[in-house]
């Protein structure tokens, strides 16, 4: 019996599963577009946002090298505010607080980002002006013969309107003056200098321990050691003493590195020429396109004319000397002038501020082989067309702190010095001692002869300084009437001095 055979089944349709596989793949290529697109946008918005900020952030690095660098060439540290508008754009403003500088420094990147820095220095202020305790309208040398001194801790001040200054002493002083500094061995400055001219430095062993500003444009030698900042209107060439600047040096023109080691920064301009041999520089070298000349010329107020009025000495009894010739008695230039110099002896009298006036005699002289030795109970004015000092000694009676005004008048108001010939104070073995604060003034020169030992404190106010040998100078601030006390703190000027960096941070 024959089995039926099986009819097979027809072959199935599977279109419709391949067109789901094909959607499906064409879904994950689709999101995987999409994400890769997401990707590729967010990888291109992070690419701009971080050139952006590091845009930002190197013109805020820009700024603040451009701040410092301000700050070393002008010595302003305090208060600044910069600001660059074209690339790199950066604004920057510093204040000061407690021996610390803060600057904080923005800086913009092209598509708008910002950041901004903070950086803190240490800082000091040196006043290298103050009370002018020795000026001369004159060139000036001090020798290790003058000795000067000061009171109290503060340094004296030495002002040149008119005139070089040459050093070979210690001085314990801020100098300031119109014209060069040198030194020529045995020089100590004690503080700062500012001269109008050049420095020359001739011996290694010179030392200035504050800072140097030169606004000259000539050639500066520099072979001693400098204990600040140097600051130069010209060309510097260092020599080869293996000595040290303490600050930083800014230039406005070339330099020349001999073994000199600079322990702070050098700037110079670009285009100028820096030579270094066997001396380094540790706070590194700045090249800017230009330096505008760093070191600011002092300015001085005119000579102070003073002539004698009665009524500028309100208080004050008046005792005036006649010229009679031969006579020693009372009243008369020969009862100073000679042998006893009984008057000399007579002012230890007095009891109220007087005034001796010697207008008519041809000098006011101790120089009578008296040696004259007075101890003062009141102030004491002093008023010749010449005076002879020698062997005269001023000394303050017990519990009194007398004054002294030794003047030769300026009878003409011109602002200048004008000298007369013999109108002099000779300063010759006397002592204005400590405890009598004592003025020299007078249009021609203060002149220190040296007989023995000079001893003189207060003031000296002159057309010119003549030093011989022998003095003591302790420096007792001391005016005339109606004399600003800025024509003897002329050429004064505070110096903020930029220190090592303290911290640096991001503020956003």
């Amino acid at each position: 019996m024959s089995r039926p055979r099986r009819t097979p089944a027809p072959p199935s349709d599977e279109r419709g599963s391949t067109l789901v596989v094909v959607l499906i793949i064409m879904l994950v290529l689709s999101l995987g577009g999409l994400t890769a697109a997401t990707v590729v946008t967010n990888t291109t918005a992070s690419l701009v946002g971080s050139r952006s900020n590091a845009e930002a952030r190197a013109a805020a690095d820009a700024g603040l090298a451009d701040a410092v660098a301000h700050v070393r060439r002008t010595d302003v540290v305090c208060n600044l505010s910069l600001t660059n508008a074209t690339a790199p754009r950066y604004d920057v403003a510093s204040t000061c607080e407690g021996g610390r500088a803060t600057f904080v420094s923005t800086g913009y990147g092209v598509s708008g980002g910002a950041v901004t820095l903070s950086a803190v220095y240490d800082y000091s202020v040196e006043n290298i002006g103050g009370e002018g305790d020795m000026v001369f309208f004159g060139k000036t040398t001090f020798t290790d013969e003058v000795l000067a001194h000061t009171l109290d801790d503060e340094l004296l001040s030495i002002v040149i309107p008119t005139g070089d200054f040459t050093c070979q002493s210690v001085i314990p002083a801020n100098i300031v003056l119109s014209g060069s500094f040198a030194t020529k061995g045995g020089c100590d400055v004690q503080g700062s200098v500012v001269a109008g001219g050049t420095l020359d430095m001739s011996n290694g062993g010179d030392t200035i321990r504050g800072t140097v500003s030169v606004s000259g444009s000539g050639s500066n030698n520099i072979q001693g050691t400098i204990g600040g900042d140097l600051l130069a209107g010209g060309t510097v060439d260092f020599g080869w003493n293996a000595k040290t600047v303490g600050g930083d040096v800014v230039t406005a023109g070339s330099a020349y590195l001999g073994s000199q080691r600079l322990l702070g920064s050098l700037t110079l301009p670009l285009s100028a020429t820096l030579q270094m041999e066997s001396g380094s520089v540790a706070g590194g070298i700045n090249e800017p396109e230009s330096v505008t000349t760093p070191a600011a010329a002092p300015t001085f107020d005119p000579w102070f004319d003073y002539r004698y009025q009665q009524s500028d000495w309100q208080g004050f009894d008046v005792v005036t000397l006649t010229d009679v010739r031969g006579s020693t008695a009372v009243g008369t230039c020969g009862y100073f002038n000679a042998s006893p110099g009984t008057g000399w002896g007579s002012l230890g009298t007095l009891t109220t501020p007087t005034i001796v006036d010697a207008r008519a005699c041809s000098e006011l002289s101790s120089n009578n082989g008296s040696h004259p030795e007075v101890f003062l109970n009141t102030d004491l004015v002093l008023l010749a067309d010449d005076f002879d000092l020698t062997m005269l000694t001023v000394r303050a009676a017990g519990g009194a702190s007398p004054s002294v005004w030794v003047v030769v008048e300026d009878t003409l108001a011109d602002g200048k010095p004008t000298c007369v010939r013999g109108s002099d104070i000779l300063i010759n073995g006397t002592i204005m001692a400590t405890g009598v604060t004592a003025m020299a003034y007078t249009p021609c020169i203060i002149d220190v002869a040296g007989m023995g030992h000079d001893e003189w404190s207060g003031a000296f106010y002159g057309g010119s300084f003549d030093y011989g040998g022998g003095l003591s100078f302790y420096g007792d601030q001391i005016l005339l009437p109606n004399m600003p006390e800025s024509a003897t703190s002329v050429g004064a000027e505070t110096i903020e001095a930029l220190g090592t960096l303290v911290s640096q941070r991001d503020l956003r």
